[in-house]
């Protein structure tokens, strides 16, 4: 796993996770969600990296929750 990459998106989103102010809050999400997409886009023809992969989709899900939860 590409460790300078990974660390980018993984950054953003334990940033998301741990603010409390909802116009914050939103910012960061969508900040680590840009950042997975790049990610994603950059793996597209890359058939490695799979347990990187699974950590995104779960930090996918993370974030829309956090996106949609009550009192954001």
């Amino acid at each position: 796993m590409d460790q300078i990459q990974f660390q980018s998106w993984y950054q953003l989103c334990s940033a998301a996770v741990i603010e409390l102010e909802p116009k914050l809050l939103i910012e960061r999400v969508d900040a680590a969600e840009a950042a997975i997409q790049g990610r994603l886009r950059d793996l597209q023809f890359d058939s490695d990296h799979h347990k990187e992969r699974q950590l995104m989709e779960d930090a996918l899900r993370t974030l829309r929750f956090l996106r949609h939860r009550p009192n954001t």
